[in-house]
């Protein structure tokens, strides 16, 4: 959807999801650093437990970008294209606290400082994110955990970084207060699948791997487990959901889709590229029914209409029997809030 906020993106094929399929993980051995530069990951742990991290090599710089997907778990390092696996691992190692927290939801989806700064009589915990990119310091809403961002432009210092933010401190203040608490993908969480709920229930003593029954979602299998295999079940059950609706509706303007992707995007519902691909956020497997069809519906029209003009909308229309106002209305109003389930 080409409208970041009017409408904010595994697929059965775990590469969607940036990592192992649930068989090849469960069973892949211990790997070491020299092993990871040909398997692109490498497995840290400690007292509290191991990771999976993978590897992603690109040329912009010698800095480590650690970014963790709440819904599927995944945690991928971002690194440059000669930095040493050794190097990696211990950067990683140092950084294990933050990621576990933010695999929990109580953290940033990218690796960042946190401060505090006093306002009545309170502390307010913000994240701190130098940035080359950006042009002037701004503090932002962070979609998946809501905690708030400090975005330091480059020749700015933190002295005066972190006074503009006490100037603003009541405004953070109101936003941390709006915060949903998070639901992770565990055992008694409740989950809108598809704006019905549902009680994750653990079965480690049952066969198969997940499966509904009387408004509960069952999952087999060691607790290790669970947060994958949830994930992977909601992103199975809405592809099997989109791919009727996307056949059809663009059945009925004559147009050919390309790959449908599934992504865990926190500010577009979907997109629509000019050769016909289409993403969808993950999200949308805890929207209702009539949601999820008009975004499809949104998506189709623009293989006609590259544009949010009239005709697009009216089109639209045509393609979804939901009230595009109302559809539009509740993801603004309720789309941040499908942020916090994983």
């Amino acid at each position: 959807m080409s409208n970041r906020r009017d409408a904010p993106g595994t697929a059965v094929q775990a590469d969607l999801f940036g990592h192992l399929p649930l068989s090849a993980r469960e069973s892949t051995p211990r790997t070491t650093a020299t092993e990871a530069a040909a398997s692109s990951f490498l497995r840290v742990g400690d007292s509290a437990g191991t990771l999976d991290v993978r590897i992603e090599r690109s040329g912009r710089g010698p800095r480590v970008a650690i970014r963790v997907d709440v819904m599927t778990q995944a945690v991928v390092a971002v690194v440059s294209r000669t930095m040493p696996l050794e190097t990696v691992e211990r950067l990683v190692r140092g950084r294990l606290d933050w990621i576990r927290a933010a695999l929990r939801g109580q953290s940033t989806g990218h690796s960042t400082d946190l401060v505090d700064i006093e306002h009545a009589g309170e502390t307010l915990t913000i994240a701190y994110e130098p940035s080359r990119r950006a042009r002037r310091v701004a503090l932002r809403v962070d979609a998946r955990s809501g905690q708030v961002k400090l975005v330091v432009p480059p020749r700015m210092s933190q002295v005066q970084a972190l006074d503009f933010a006490r100037r603003h401190a009541g405004w953070i203040a109101a936003r941390l207060k709006r915060r949903h608490p998070p639901q992770p993908f565990a055992d008694g969480s409740v989950l809108p699948i598809f704006g019905r709920p549902h009680r994750i229930r653990h079965r480690p003593e049952a066969r198969g791997v997940a499966w509904v029954e009387d408004g509960e979602l069952h999952i087999a299998g060691g607790a290790e487990h669970v947060p994958r295999r949830v994930g992977d079940w909601l992103a199975a059950q809405l592809r099997a959901t989109l791919a009727p609706l996307v056949r059809e509706k663009a059945a009925r303007v004559d147009r050919r889709v390309g790959h449908i992707t599934l992504r865990d995007t926190a500010s577009q519902w979907g997109s629509c590229a000019s050769s016909g691909d289409l993403c969808f956020s993950l999200r949308l497997v805890f929207a209702p029914p009539e949601v999820v069809d008009y975004v499809v519906a949104h998506e189709i029209a623009h293989l006609v209409h590259h544009n949010h003009s009239p005709r697009f909308w009216a089109l639209t229309q045509s393609l979804t029997g939901a009230d595009v106002a109302a559809s539009k209305a509740w993801l603004r109003r309720h789309g941040p809030g499908l942020m916090r389930y994983g």
